[in-house]
């Protein structure tokens, strides 16, 4: 059975799981308050009445309590706080090391590393990010994502050897109908087989292997907003965010007819001209085509 948590130990939990700035000014904040609270609250030396007994145990309680929290509070969070520092800081090391050797980087990391990585490259694209937890079956979910009041799964495989097979993608799509998800995301360190990728077309779910991943950290902006140089002279910090159905694009479609690869047109003429689409590589032998949504 595991050990129950104390409310000292809660404190240090939460704190670890904010921000570490959002963590120290909480603690100064309810540092404050209980201080407050505390000299505002000094006890009655005695009760003169009956009528004033109830009083006077009120405010020995809150003088008490209020004396106790002002210190307990804040040690909780800050202890919190640099807890939460020290794991942004591995991760900053380790998004940078991606940023700077994605190929090498994503090969050599274990499936935590990986996962943490994936976690924070969406997160720099202006998404939450969380933890996926709960008691239920989770079909293999890593991270929940929250971003403009709606919410998507992620699902990391760090496979390098082998692909990822459609059943991951089926497991994923039950789940998003379970939590409601408006999307989802499978990222893979390596690729997807066909059957994969034709039955994430037919749904809400978006497939961003290898190379699609080493673009979503190129574009991610550097941790500390300093401009970062990138391949054709463009800087991290002057792209906007990738929002969703930028990311969506981020790693083409197989064709429906061919299996081969898709790439993104548009089309020159007619009702739709102007319009982007998925066409297959192989035109004009092949004249697959999807439509992005």
């Amino acid at each position: 059975m595991a050990r129950r948590q104390g409310l000292f130990d809660d404190l240090v939990e939460i704190g670890s799981k904010l921000p570490w700035r959002a963590a120290v000014l909480s603690a100064a904040v309810i540092f404050v308050v209980c201080h407050v609270i505390a000299i505002g609250t000094v006890p009655i030396a005695a009760a003169k009445t009956l009528a004033d007994l109830g009083t006077v145990v009120q405010r020995q309680i809150a003088h008490q309590a209020a004396t106790i929290f002002q210190y307990l509070l804040p040690i909780g969070l800050l202890i919190g706080a640099m807890l939460s520092y020290i794991k942004q800081s591995r991760t900053n090391s380790l998004f940078s090391e991606a940023q700077a050797r994605p190929k090498t980087a994503i090969t050599s990391m274990n499936w935590r590393e990986f996962e943490k990585l994936v976690g924070e490259a969406f997160r720099r694209q202006g998404f939450t990010v969380t933890g996926f937890g709960g008691n239920g079956p989770d079909g293999g979910v890593d991270l929940g994502l929250a971003k403009n009041g709606e919410r998507f799964l992620v699902q990391c495989k760090h496979w390098r050897k082998r692909q990822v097979g459609v059943t991951v993608v089926r497991e994923l799509k039950g789940v998003m109908s379970v939590h409601g998800a408006r999307g989802g995301f499978v990222v893979a360190g390596g690729e997807f087989s066909r059957e994969a990728r034709q039955f994430a077309d037919s749904c809400a779910i978006k497939l961003i292997d290898g190379a699609a991943l080493e673009e979503l950290i190129g574009s991610s902006p550097a941790a500390d907003g300093r401009s970062r140089a990138t391949d054709g002279g463009l800087r991290a910090t002057d792209r906007a965010p990738m929002s969703y159905a930028r990311i969506a694009k981020a790693t083409a479609p197989s064709c429906p007819r061919c299996g081969t690869s898709m790439v993104e047109r548009k089309a020159k003429q007619g009702k739709f001209a102007g319009q982007p689409f998925w066409g297959c590589q192989q035109y004009p032998k092949c004249s697959g085509i999807l439509q992005i949504s």
